[in-house]
């Protein structure tokens, strides 16, 4: 999947979450809005810890991901979380659940081995949730189920108890946009002739906003704060102020 938004964590308070949002792909020049938003966000950071992929220096060259302690310590926060069976749960109903099988289609244990018992097929099992594709990995075959936004819709519904989305900051003026002059980004005969008259804030959609936008450090790019509280600080254990890194999440499932 492609990155939409990068995510950076500027503190953690009880059950308070605070961050911004940045926009770094012309695809998707919004902010999402949606509850699920910020619980994906937990959920994503949750899975990328356990399977050791943020850390500093991790992600495009342009916008490093950051993580203040090492990777092994990240590992051992999310394997010491609480709620690390729900955060589980709530991966499989965002992405679907792997499901490991063996040459004979029958459910294995989680090394891939050990076939469990009563002796029983995947597709005897889950049914028709079995459309999530497959594969083979490392360990083992594996089949995989459908997603199930109802679920985490629901669950959102239980665990998020409010978001707040900010505007989105460090807009360009039009007036920027049409006096940009640089050798590696130069604007070709007639680019600029329909915004030369325009003023206030460029529009997110116009192609040439992006031009300009790619050209701007890190720090300068589109961005918003956000804050986001959940019932229960046990959903945020493995979250710290100084994480960053880049998501192809939306906020829908």
């Amino acid at each position: 999947m492609t990155d939409l938004f990068a995510v950076s964590v500027v503190s953690v308070d009880g059950c308070t979450l605070r961050g911004g949002v940045h926009i770094i792909n012309p695809d998707a020049p919004f902010v999402p809005q949606e509850a699920s938003f910020p619980l994906i966000l937990l959920v994503d950071a949750w899975w990328l810890l356990d399977e050791g992929y943020l850390a500093d220096g991790y992600g495009m060259p342009d916008r490093e991901d950051r993580y203040p302690l090492s990777p092994e310590r990240g590992k051992e926060i999310v394997d010491g979380m609480r709620l690390k069976g729900e955060f589980r749960e709530l991966f499989d109903a965002l992405l679907g659940k792997k499901v490991r099988v063996g040459e004979d289609g029958c459910l294995l244990a989680d090394d891939g081995k050990t076939v469990l018992t009563p002796r029983r097929t995947a597709k005897a099992v889950y049914g028709e949730q079995l459309t999530g594709g497959d594969g083979q990995d490392q360990i083992s075959r594996y089949v995989m189920t459908e997603r199930n936004p109802e679920e985490f819709y629901r669950r959102t519904a239980e665990i998020v108890t409010s978001y707040e989305p900010g505007p989105i900051r460090n807009v360009p003026l039009w007036s920027e946009i049409a006096a940009f002059d640089d050798p590696d980004e130069s604007w070709e005969e007639g680019d600029v002739d329909e915004i030369a008259d325009l003023e206030g804030a460029a529009d997110l959609s116009d192609w040439r906003t992006w031009v300009f936008a790619g050209t701007r450090p890190f720090e300068e790019s589109l961005c918003a704060d956000f804050t986001a509280t959940v019932r229960d600080p046990a959903y945020l254990e493995h979250m710290v102020g100084g994480m960053r890194w880049s998501t192809a999440h939306t906020g829908r499932v």
